[in-house]
C-alpha cells in the first residue's frame, strides 16, 4: 500500500489551526474548527471524524478530546494515510521520514525549535516525536512511526502534566513512577 501524505502546507493549516486557542476552549469553537478544515464528522459521535486522508468507507482515525467527557480538552489527526504491517513496502519509511523532516522544518519556522525525542533510531521500530511549547499554555506533538504521521494538539492541563513528568525524570530518573508508588 502506498502511503500518501499532506503537502507541507495543507498540514501547516491544519496545525495552526488550533494552536492560538485561548483555553478553555468551547465544543463550539472545536467542532467549527473540524468543519472549517472540511473534516466530516462521524454520524454517531461528532468528536470523531474523517479527513481526506481516510480512505473510502472507513471510519475516521482523527478525534476530538474530552476530559471527563465534557470538556475540550486536545484533537488528535494523522498527517498521512496510515499503513499498516503487512502493508508497508519498500517506499513507507522513506516516505514517512521525509515528510516528518519536512513538516518539522516548516513548523520550526513558526514555533521555534521543538523538543525532540527519538526512540530506536534506524530499527523498523523507529519511532520520533517533536513537541512545541506554546505561549498559550498548550502544546502539540508532531509523532511518526514507520507507515503513521500523527499530530495531538493537547491542552495546558495535559501540557502542564507532560512538563510535569518530564521534571520528574529529570530529577529522579526515568522509572520515577515507581519510586512513589
Amino acid at each position: 500500500m502506498k502511503m500518501e501524505t499532506l503537502p507541507v502546507e495543507t498540514a501547516v493549516e491544519w496545525i495552526t489551526a488550533w494552536t492560538n486557542l485561548t483555553w478553555p476552549v468551547s465544543w463550539e469553537t472545536a467542532f467549527a474548527i473540524r468543519d472549517r478544515l472540511g473534516w466530516i464528522a462521524e454520524s454517531q459521535d461528532g468528536r470523531y471524524f474523517r479527513t481526506v486522508l481516510t480512505p473510502p468507507g472507513k471510519e475516521g482515525e482523527g478525534v476530538i478530546g474530552a476530559r471527563d467527557d465534557h470538556e475540550f480538552d486536545g484533537v488528535v489527526f494523522l498527517l498521512a494515510t496510515p499503513v499498516i504491517r503487512g502493508m508497508k513496502d519498500e517506499t513507507t519509511a522513506p516516505t514517512t521520514w521525509a515528510a516528518y523532516e519536512s513538516y518539522v522544518t516548516a513548523l520550526t519556522k513558526i514555533f521555534g525549535e521543538p523538543r525532540e525525542v527519538r526512540r530506536h533510531s534506524g530499527s523498523n521500530k523507529e519511532d520520533r516525536e517533536s513537541t512545541w511549547y506554546l505561549p498559550n499554555g498548550s502544546s502539540f506533538s508532531l509523532g511518526a512511526q514507520s507507515g503513521i504521521i500523527e499530530v495531538s494538539i493537547n491542552s495546558p492541563e495535559d501540557t502542564w502534566a507532560d512538563l510535569e513528568s518530564q521534571r520528574l525524570e529529570e530529577k529522579y530518573g526515568p522509572n520515577w513512577e515507581e519510586q512513589f508508588e
